[in-house]
């Protein structure tokens, strides 16, 4: 299984790093979601053992991708 990472660059320095499946079907990925989103819209990144973290599209600055990892089943 392929993953895409992407680094999420908040307004007050924060990096928050993501993964999704890298061969989403058109339209289901994170970027997708973030260009349709309002700017009050909230994004919940995280997971049940490290938690998560609201954040509104407002507070994020950019978005940095490029590392594909392949994790083997």
């Amino acid at each position: 299984m392929a993953y895409q990472i992407y680094k999420i660059h908040l307004v007050d320095g924060t990096v928050i790093e993501i993964a999704e499946e890298y061969y989403l079907p058109e339209g289901k990925g994170f970027i997708d979601h973030y260009q349709k989103a309002n700017d009050d819209e909230l994004f919940t990144f995280g997971d049940r053992m490290l938690g998560f973290s609201y954040v509104p599209k407002k507070n994020i600055v950019f978005i940095s991708t490029g590392e594909v990892k392949v994790v083997d089943n």
